[in-house]
């Protein structure tokens, strides 16, 4: 079974600039490679270098008039980068 098959969420190609802050307030402006409802994956060696379940926040550093910090935790990641799952509430 391949990657794909195995998503909750289907993932799409999208570019967009984010700002992602590690635990220890390390900040990192990055572009997204796809986004699905479940995550984003960003090519970024530093991020990538993170342990699976590292908690992080992730916001839109785009330049718009709302952007929301959604909570998320490294889901995986490889030698280019790092899967993001959002950690959002049953209510959301």
């Amino acid at each position: 079974m391949d990657n794909e098959s195995r998503r909750a969420h289907p993932r799409f190609p999208f570019k967009m600039k984010v700002r992602i802050t590690t635990e220890n307030y390390c900040a990192r402006h990055v572009i997204t490679e796809d986004f699905s409802d479940g995550g984003i994956f960003v090519t970024d060696d530093v991020l990538a270098e993170l342990d699976v379940g590292s908690l992080i926040s992730v916001q839109s550093d785009e330049d718009l008039e709302h952007r929301p910090i959604v909570q998320a935790r490294i889901a995986w990641t490889n030698n280019t980068g790092a899967g993001i799952e959002y950690l959002l509430d049953d209510e959301d």
